[in-house]
């Protein structure tokens, strides 16, 4: 596997759901082995936190074009397509970690 790739995990105010969001990717990534860095921030501190981030999960809608891949993160709240979501998810950040 290649660099730690960083994810960015944000939410409506920056604590609870993207903390709780990033605790189930975090467990996701450690069961495969697969090395992530990951910070949580609210949506509205997003775009002045990106500096160095590779993908962005954000639980609120992200308003903005920053160029990086965004996913939903609304399935790690619901429990509604959670498994697919980490699924992509992990794909998107290998692809990423070989690719640099």
């Amino acid at each position: 596997m290649g660099r730690t790739v960083k994810l960015m995990v944000a939410c409506g105010s920056g604590i609870a759901t993207s903390t709780h969001a990033a605790s189930i990717v975090q467990e996701y990534m450690d069961e495969r082995k697969i090395p992530i860095s990951i910070m949580t921030c609210s949506v509205q501190d997003l775009a002045n936190r990106l500096t160095g981030c590779d993908v962005i999960l954000s639980t609120a809608q992200v308003s903005f074009e920053s160029g990086l891949p965004v996913f939903n993160g609304v399935p790690l709240l619901t429990g509604v397509g959670d498994e697919e979501l980490l699924e992509k998810l992990a794909e998107k950040i290998k692809e990423i970690s070989e690719k640099n």
